[in-house]
C-alpha cells in the first residue's frame, strides 16, 4: 500500500511510519507534500529518499487564480490540482501529519487520515455538559446526544483538555473529512496522565507554567502516542481488515466502538 504524507512542520507522524518493522511490507510511503518550503520534515524526507513537493504555495495559488480560500469551492479547485501532482506517487492512502489545513475532494476520495493530539471521545453540548463517548457506538452518540461537538479540537487541544480538567489525554487517529477534527476514529493511543500537581494549580486558576506543561506533553505525545497510533491504523488498513460505512468502522467486520481501537502501551 502506498501512502503520501501531507505535513507543515516536522512530520513526526513520518517519522514513526519510517521506524516502523513493518514499513515496507504493509506499506511504504512514496511521496509528500509540505506547504510550508521551511517545513523540517523536508530534511527528514531528503534523508529517507521520498520525494516531496514543496514549491506550490497554496497561498499564491488562491492568488494567482483570484480565488477565496475560506469559500470550499476555492479550496475544492486547489486540491483539484493538488490531486493530480500526487498521482504520480500512485497513492492508495493519504497521511496527515501536522498539516494545518482543511482537506476536500477529490484528495479525500482516497482513504485520509489524521492524527489529533486529543481524547476526541469527550462530547461537550453548546451548555458546556461533557460527555464519554468512549463506550458507545458512533450513531448511538449521534442518537442519544444531537448538538453535542468533540470538546477538544484545534491546535490548543491538549492545553485545552489541561486547563478543562481533564485526568488524561490521548492521541486520537480518525478518519478525515471536511469537518475540521471530525470523522470516525480508528485508533487511539495509550493514555498520557495529566499531572495532578498541575491540575491542582489550574483549579486554583494559577495557570503559571501550565503552557509549558502542556507543550511539553504534546511532544512526548508525539513520540509516544502519535507514532504507535498510526503504525496501527495504516495497518489495519493495509492488510484489508478495516472498513467503513458512513460514520461506522469495521475491524474484522465487528463494528468498533466509538473510541476506535484503543492501544494500552
Amino acid at each position: 500500500m502506498n501512502v503520501v504524507v501531507f505535513f507543515s512542520g516536522g512530520a513526526s507522524s513520518l517519522r514513526a511510519m519510517l521506524e516502523d518493522p513493518e514499513y515496507g511490507k504493509l506499506y511504504k510511503v512514496t511521496g509528500a507534500y509540505t506547504d510550508k518550503k521551511g517545513a523540517k520534515g523536508i530534511e527528514l524526507c531528503d534523508d529517507s529518499g521520498i520525494p516531496v513537493i514543496k514549491d506550490i504555495s497554496r497561498r499564491q495559488f488562491y492568488i494567482k487564480h483570484g480565488l477565496d480560500p475560506k469559500e470550499w469551492d476555492s479550496r475544492r479547485i486547489f486540491y483539484e490540482m493538488l490531486g493530480r501532482e500526487i498521482e504520480q506517487f500512485d497513492p492508495d492512502a493519504i497521511a496527515l501529519s501536522g498539516y494545518m489545513h482543511i482537506v476536500t475532494d477529490p484528495i479525500l476520495q482516497h482513504p485520509t487520515f489524521n492524527v489529533h493530539p486529543a481524547d476526541l471521545t469527550i462530547l461537550e453540548s453548546p451548555g458546556g455538559a461533557r460527555v464519554d463517548a468512549t463506550l458507545m457506538y458512533p450513531e448511538e452518540a449521534a442518537h442519544k446526544y444531537p448538538g453535542f461537538a468533540r470538546k477538544f479540537r484545534g491546535e490548543d487541544a491538549v492545553y485545552d483538555a489541561i486547563n478543562s480538567g481533564e485526568k488524561v489525554t490521548r492521541s486520537s487517529v480518525h478518519i478525515t473529512t471536511e469537518n475540521f477534527d471530525e470523522g470516525p476514529i480508528v485508533v487511539q493511543s495509550k493514555p498520557f496522565g495529566i499531572d495532578p500537581a498541575v491540575k491542582e494549580r489550574v483549579a486554583e486558576g494559577n495557570m503559571e507554567g501550565v503552557r509549558e506543561y502542556a507543550d511539553s506533553l504534546q511532544e512526548r505525545m508525539k513520540a509516544e502516542g502519535d507514532g504507535p497510533a498510526y503504525r496501527t491504523a495504516l495497518g489495519l488498513l493495509s492488510t484489508g481488515r478495516l472498513s467503513r460505512e458512513d460514520r461506522r468502522l469495521f475491524v474484522d467486520d465487528m463494528e468498533l466502538l466509538y473510541c476506535g481501537v484503543r492501544l494500552d502501551v
